[in-house]
């Protein structure tokens, strides 16, 4: 099972987009956990994180969170205010395969 978790200031903006996401997944019977954490949590989760994807509004963060040797990208702006979870699952999922 692939853990996929969203970074955003606090961790609480993104809860919408985690619950698309699950439910995107369960569509497609794509094997994955998604949570949401706030920026400071990290460097605590990063081992036992397969791919990081970060909202828009810490997209600062990257450098930070890529230091850390995981897959990780910036979450699109339409994706992020629609709570587009396909769009974002499709993100991760490809994040995953190139091991950005």
């Amino acid at each position: 099972m692939n853990k996929i978790v969203l970074v955003c200031s606090y961790g609480l903006s993104t809860s919408l987009l985690v619950h698309s996401m699950e439910s995107a997944a369960k569509e497609i019977g794509a094997p994955v956990q998604v949570r949401a954490v706030g920026s400071s949590e990290v460097p605590d989760i990063a081992e036992e994180t397969d791919v990081f994807l970060v909202a828009p509004q810490v997209r600062y963060l990257l450098p930070t969170i890529h230091s850390h040797g995981r897959p990780a990208g910036v979450i699109e702006g339409r994706t992020y205010a629609l709570a587009d979870g396909a769009a974002a699952l499709r993100q991760a999922l490809a994040l995953l395969e190139q091991g950005a």
